[in-house]
């Protein structure tokens, strides 16, 4: 045992005198390229980059320009592109620095296509579904879409995933692949309807006139309605009340807030006109007997 320990103290000796200054200078500028060529590839990617937004801010100012949603959508899609292009390069110039042949990677470029063909399908899929999402223009960066049961304003767009923001703040991240059915509400006009529940003994006639008023007077100074609104009437027979629906085309995305605001007007214009909406609350009555009647 004695003498395997001074056997191995010997071998460690041996290597740490075998360490001449030589090996220390060549391994600090080893370091040295390493950094410079990750800070070359770092200066690249930014300058690319902004060329990149110049391009597609000139593109936006000529006559026959880019739609902005669109232009932003291929902007960051080619900095992503750029991005991942310059740190591949700069890898493969990186690993002959620690004896590995570069040449023997890109022999095996035929290998991963076949990789690619047997157990990446669902990789090809999702590039391939998002090259038809962006040259298709199915939506673009900024658009508020339904894709499948997910909704969101699209907040990235790439060759492998999208991106979707939802109302609470959460980040929805989609493979392109999986995509089957999207609605974007982005795209052209909206329908804004506003459904109003009066009591059967309430005067039909007179309820629809002032919802027309209303609606009227409303739009004269909203420039997201694009439509003038419209009383349909009567479209339902409800069991505690009739209801009566009012429409309206507005710009897209506004018919959210034309409905809202539609609704407060009529409320305020129905109180004064003394119509009365359908009461939804229930009234428990005691019977002789103890027991509670509706």
């Amino acid at each position: 045992m004695k003498d395997m320990w001074d056997g191995m103290k010997l071998g460690f000796s041996d290597w740490i005198e075998s360490l001449t200054s030589e090996y220390y200078i060549k391994i600090v500028g080893t370091l040295i390229k390493i950094v410079l060529i990750f800070v070359i590839a770092h200066i690249v990617i930014k300058v690319g980059n902004i060329l990149i937004s110049n391009f597609f801010k000139k593109r936006q100012e000529m006559r026959f320009s880019l739609d902005e949603k669109k232009a932003n959508t291929l902007e960051a899609l080619f900095k992503s592109v750029l991005k991942y292009l310059v740190y591949f390069i700069a890898v493969l110039i990186i690993l002959p620095e620690f004896g590995i042949r570069t040449e023997s990677i890109i022999a095996t470029a035929g290998i991963g296509g076949i990789a690619l063909g047997i157990g990446a399908q669902s990789l090809v899929k999702d590039i391939i579904s998002g090259f038809f999402v962006l040259f298709e223009d199915q939506y673009a960066v900024g658009d508020f879409v339904a894709i499948d049961d997910v909704t969101g304003t699209v907040e990235e767009i790439g060759l492998r995933i999208t991106k979707l923001r939802g109302f609470k703040g959460d980040l929805n991240i989609i493979p392109n692949g999986q995509i089957e059915k999207v609605t974007n509400y982005t795209r052209g006009n909206a329908l804004a309807t506003v459904d109003v529940n009066i009591a059967y003994r309430t005067d039909i006639e007179k309820a629809v006139q002032v919802m027309q008023e209303v609606a009227d007077e409303y739009a004269k100074d909203n420039k997201d309605i694009v439509e003038p609104p419209s009383v349909l009437g009567v479209v339902n027979f409800a069991s505690n009340g009739i209801n009566i629906r009012l429409v309206a085309r507005t710009l897209p995305m506004k018919h959210w807030e034309v409905e809202r605001e539609l609704r407060w007007e009529i409320k305020k214009a129905f109180d004064r006109e003394g119509i009365e909406l359908v009461d939804t609350r229930k009234i428990l009555i005691e019977s002789t007997d103890g027991r509670d009647v509706l």
